[in-house]
């Protein structure tokens, strides 16, 4: 089946000079059009491409509500900006109005392969992950101190607890402290060690990297000093996830609350999408902000699952206050456990192990066999056993 691919220049000029070195790759229609945001919906519905790649010389607020109306209006296409400003500011805005990505000006033929080289990899990305036996879920707070990194890291110790192979990835790479969650060894690599020697990444390689934390629970950690952080690029970093798959029943990673390229690469990738957050105002608020972008990123429904921490019954929200303004169903409720939790974090052990019968060690152990439900075998009766089962 061919892709189709439908260019916006800013200019006939522009338009005139890609034409006269664009040379179309095979199994792709391309088509290039003249004009600016506004003109990215009509273009979206006349063409109905996989792609678009808008050239976007210069930001405004009118040009990203004329994206994000577009995007809403046509789900399921790639919209890709060209743009001679690199800064994190404008990839913000460009996702939260559905943007999938920020290509560097100027829109010539190498930003065309890009397009289509990214397209391709985002439709073959499931089939790929189809062939690794595990899973890969991902822990995204709403807003700072929410609690995502203590539920990442305790539900990784769950599901080890069950006999399953589990990968902590902490992607915080500036405040990551998810290893403190669950031990008080000191890793001797990071994910950064690792992506600096992404061409000799082998299984021996990954496995050398992490720390054994506890009996089937293994972190990778985030740097102590986080010197050059752009070494992980998303397409490093999903190199590491995919050799991780292979090697471990699920891999979860701790994404913390920045929305840049390689923590998008890991979101893609993830299987389930873990939104921590408290029932407070400014969470929520924060919660509406990232399903639009989400629904940018062309994300299946299924994926978002919004965790309540620190639940109470008598809070000044309800989780029925939360559904409504976000119009999603809560996942699952953690309940407050404060000191139980504290004590936790601040000894570096899991909770099921410090405090076995806390309540929110049930909702984690829970939560792991929904994951990865125990299969028990029938017992034999006293007579079975004394006859042999004759």
């Amino acid at each position: 089946m061919n892709l189709k691919a439908s260019l916006i220049c800013s200019s006939a000029q522009e338009r005139e000079a890609l034409l006269a070195t664009l040379v179309t790759p095979a199994g792709v229609e391309i088509n290039v059009h003249v004009g600016d945001a506004r003109r990215l919906l009509s273009v979206m519905q006349k063409d109905q491409p996989n792609v678009v790649l808008l050239d976007f010389p210069a930001a405004d607020n009118g040009a990203f509500e004329q994206i994000e109306a577009a995007t809403l209006r046509v789900p399921g296409v790639m919209v890709l900006l060209v743009s001679p400003d690199p800064s994190i500011d404008l990839l913000k805005r460009a996702m939260k109005a559905g943007v999938r990505h920020v290509l560097p000006a100027p829109l010539n033929k190498a930003s065309v392969l890009s397009a289509v080289d990214y397209l391709r990899e985002s439709e073959s990305l499931s089939s790929r992950l189809v062939a690794n036996e595990g899973e890969l879920l991902a822990f995204l707070n709403a807003k700072g101190g929410s609690g995502s990194t203590f539920l990442a890291s305790n539900l990784g110790y769950a599901l080890a607890a069950t006999g399953k192979k589990v990968l902590l990835v902490d992607l915080n790479l500036f405040f990551g402290d998810l290893v403190a969650n669950v031990t008080d060894q000191k890793p001797g690599s990071s994910v950064l060690d690792l992506a600096r020697q992404s061409e000799l990444l082998d299984a021996a390689l990954l496995a050398s990297s992490v720390l054994a934390a506890r009996d089937n629970l293994y972190v990778l950690a985030a740097p102590l000093l986080p010197y050059r952080t752009d070494v992980l690029t998303p397409v490093i970093l999903q190199k590491i996830i995919e050799l991780a798959l292979s090697q471990y029943d699920f891999v979860i990673m701790d994404v913390g609350r920045t929305l840049d390229p390689t923590s998008i690469k890991a979101l893609d990738l993830s299987a389930r999408i873990y939104l921590v957050l408290q029932l407070a105002l400014p969470a929520i608020q924060n919660v509406k902000r990232i399903e639009t972008v989400f629904e940018g990123l062309g994300y299946a429904q299924g994926k978002l699952n919004v965790v309540v921490n620190r639940y109470e019954k008598n809070g000044g929200i309800g989780l029925d206050e939360l559904e409504r303004a976000t119009q999603t169903k809560v996942a699952r409720t953690v309940p407050a456990s404060y000191e139980a939790v504290m004590a936790s974090i601040n000894e570096g052990v899991p909770l099921p192990m410090l405090s076995p019968h806390d309540a929110v060690t049930h909702v984690l152990q829970a939560w792991a066999n929904d994951l990865s439900p125990v299969t028990l075998k029938p017992k034999k009766s006293w007579f079975a056993a004394l006859t042999g089962g004759l």
